[in-house]
């Protein structure tokens, strides 16, 4: 079993519907504080379902429902009269292609310290600093605040939503396949990234690619969908990232890593 850590997010038995379709079928795992879990799996099996089940995002599509509990620090984020802006406020949420806003780099990132009634204009300076700095992008564009965030490279625009996401000092950072847009070079500065980020926040990142979940998580849990008739997912093995790989105790799981499906 993992080693003793605080678990941050614990999911347990959670299924996942919409309409008449089940996403999730009793998906069960932790995600512990400052380390990064990574969810991977053949497409198809519900990984981004999950992530968005985390901070209540699935709340916006027509007919979700969902059964089991997740919680944040032990308190369940679906539980009756939650506030869901301050869930997603302690629980951002990185893309799979960037989506800057078609705004200035400042502005992107003083957008949500403003929705929080922020004004102060030294207040917002010192975050946004910090929040690109966060973000190992202020030295790329510190001279270029007021241009528009569309106007960097498609690597710099994914670093500058994280700072986005950083900027309102969230809990846990979900990332949904952030590098699966970018060049390699862009890439390993997102993996570099995300072991800088980690000291400070709990992320949980999805990912098709095996090399890099292997190099940038510290624990894994392998999606796959839960019978050859059903088109719902679930987690058959969670465990450190090294075991998963190098050990797992589901064939399936080692199938998987090992390339011979998926």
């Amino acid at each position: 079993m993992p080693e003793k850590q605080t678990i941050k997010i614990d999911i347990r038995d959670v299924s996942v519907h919409y309409g008449t379709f089940q996403a999730l079928t009793g998906v069960s795992m932790p995600a512990y504080e400052n380390k990064v879990t990574a969810i991977i799996g053949p497409s198809g099996c519900g990984k981004s379902t999950l992530l968005r089940s985390i901070n209540r995002m699935n709340d916006l599509v027509p007919h979700f429902r969902i059964e089991g509990t997740v919680t944040l620090d032990g308190e369940d984020i679906y539980a009756p009269r939650r506030d869901v802006v301050d869930i997603r406020r302690r629980i951002g949420m990185v893309f799979q292609r960037p989506n800057p806003f078609p705004m200035s780099i400042y502005n992107n990132v003083a957008y949500g310290p403003r929705l929080y009634h922020i004004r102060s204009k030294n207040v917002l300076d010192e975050i946004v600093e910090r929040s690109l700095r966060q973000a190992a992008l202020w030295e790329e564009v510190k001279d270029k605040l007021h241009q528009s965030g569309l106007s960097i490279s498609g690597g710099q625009q994914q670093r500058l939503c994280i700072a986005r996401a950083i900027a309102v000092q969230p809990e846990v950072i979900l990332m949904d396949e952030p590098a699966s847009a970018l060049d390699p070079i862009a890439t390993l500065k997102i993996e570099e990234l995300m072991h800088e980020l980690k000291k400070n926040y709990t992320i949980i990142i999805v990912t098709h690619n095996m090399q890099q979940a292997a190099r940038v998580s510290d624990y894994t849990a392998m999606m796959m969908l839960s019978d050859s008739e059903s088109r719902s997912g679930t987690v058959i093995e969670f465990d450190e990232t090294e075991r998963i790989f190098t050990n797992p105790k589901d064939k399936r799981t080692e199938d998987y890593v090992t390339g011979r499906f998926g």
